[in-house]
């Protein structure tokens, strides 16, 4: 597991560890209260009797899904096909991840193979499925989905055979075609953020609804085994439709820099290994618009934000169920309205992770750290100049506050405290993950454990 320099070395993650390390009090959810530790993966019981297709049709929930891991191929795909309605409220309301988490670690191959083969929508975007079958599964959705929606755009009609056709048919008819043509932008985007550029990690997605502006994450590196996994949540006008390919190449430049920040530490001698291994150190950065950014006219109001801190809670838990006793090193870095949304989801006390980072904040209604299930100490606030949504309060709070008890995160411009190579300043809103800028470093080394070297804009 990573170093964490002062803190005595440990098998789990450092959230789990904090409270009996640290005497932490128990009320205040943080990440290492009992409340929001990683549980043991729970098991679904598999019923010795084979589910039939009929069968299938009166099951929910976790039920279903083992249900359907008996089913054959023939007959999955079947369902699928009958069923589109039930696959999808399955996946509006899943089984909690550690249950599909267990029932996954039960399945054969075989079964493991039929389902991904016959149901890939269902297994891509189940959370706590292994990230690598998910991958996959949403490799073959997202083939499928191109070939179907181009299908359909293909026999839509342009316009009504007959001159007299009534008005709704060809309103209808309209309509159609409006949402199939989004549905196809969202997914030719994802598609082109997918491609991985030479020397570059591997790209696999981990998240689609193609459905109306789209909802999608995509991981570089390998959450699976990854020692440290950072989590990227933008804000306003981050649509899949318009940004997911900027906000992958995002995740890059993190990714980029924090395997820099490894290197340096092994040059230097400071590797557990005494050594760096890209593939070994394990890396992983996400990026992840997991749920419908607002836009200029609905930002107001915090709606976007609950709904959103739903689905990062439940991205969250997904990784904690999938990774077990293997947890790994998790930051949160969130922009804008991503941090509302961050902010939100980790008031809740329901999971936790190892580090924060805020920049460009309007903030939300928690008033203070200690409210945030994030280990103590690892919140970080960056507050460019000229970007006026900082020091506002918008949502009720202004994170940048000195009684709010976050750390600065420099982001003027600055020196690496290691090379002492010159770091670039970031100015205005949108600016804060410049490749060569201190904003950009400055969060690579709190996402790989290193926050002590973290240069707070005090030079």
């Amino acid at each position: 597991m990573p170093n964490r320099g002062a803190e005595p070395a440990a098998t789990e993650p450092l959230w789990l560890n904090l409270s009996a390390r640290n005497g932490t009090s128990v009320g205040v959810p943080v990440a290492g209260d009992p409340m929001v530790s990683a549980q043991p993966i729970a098991s679904v019981p598999r019923s010795s009797t084979v589910a039939t297709l009929a069968s299938v049709r009166g099951m929910t929930g976790a039920n279903l899904l083992a249900g359907l891991s008996t089913l054959t191929v023939a007959d999955l795909t079947a369902f699928v096909q009958q069923a589109p309605g039930q696959v999808d409220a399955l996946l509006t309301a899943p089984p909690a991840a550690s249950a599909v988490a267990g029932l996954w670690t039960e399945l054969g191959a075989a079964e493991r193979s039929a389902l991904l083969a016959a149901a890939p929508k269902l297994v891509g975007n189940l959370e706590g499925v292994p990230f690598r079958e998910r991958g996959r599964a949403n490799a073959r959705y997202l083939t499928q989905r191109l070939a179907d929606v181009s299908q359909r755009l293909a026999d839509a009609p342009d316009a009504p055979d007959a001159p007299d056709a009534p008005d709704a048919l060809d309103a209808n008819d309209a309509n159609e075609r409006t949402v199939l043509t989004r549905e196809l932008t969202v997914l030719l985007q994802v598609k082109a953020a997918l491609r991985t550029p030479d020397g570059a990690p591997r790209r696999s997605l981990i998240l689609l609804d193609p459905t109306g502006g789209g909802r999608a994450a995509i991981a570089l590196g390998n959450p699976d085994t990854a020692d440290f996994v950072s989590y990227l949540v933008p804000g306003m006008n981050y649509t899949v439709e318009q940004q997911i390919v900027n906000w992958t190449d995002t995740a890059d430049a993190v990714y980029t820099e924090q395997i820099d920040v490894l290197r340096g530490q092994a040059a230097a001698g400071q590797a557990l290994t005494g050594k760096f291994d890209a593939e070994v150190a394990g890396v992983a950065t996400i990026a992840w618009i997991g749920y419908e950014t607002p836009h200029l006219f609905n930002v107001g109001g915090t709606g976007l934000a609950e709904a959103g801190a739903d689905f990062l809670e439940q991205s969250a838990l997904g990784i904690e169920a999938d990774r077990g006793t293997r947890q790994p090193f998790v930051s949160v870095l969130a922009h804008s309205y991503g941090s509302t949304v961050a902010l939100t989801a980790l008031a809740r006390g329901t999971f936790g992770v190892d580090a924060l980072v805020l920049v460009g904040s309007p903030g939300s209604q928690v008033q203070s750290v200690d409210s945030l299930s994030v280990a103590p100490g690892n919140v970080y606030v960056g507050s460019a100049d000229w970007d006026p949504t900082v020091n506002s309060a918008f949502f009720g709070s202004d994170p940048g506050a000195a009684s709010y008890g976050a750390k600065a995160l420099g982001v003027s411009g600055g020196h690496d405290r290691v090379t002492g190579s010159r770091l670039t300043g970031s100015v205005g809103h949108n600016a804060y993950f410049d490749r060569g800028s201190e904003s950009l470093h400055n969060m690579a080394l709190i996402g790989t454990g290193n926050a002590d070297l973290v240069t707070d804009g005090s030079e």
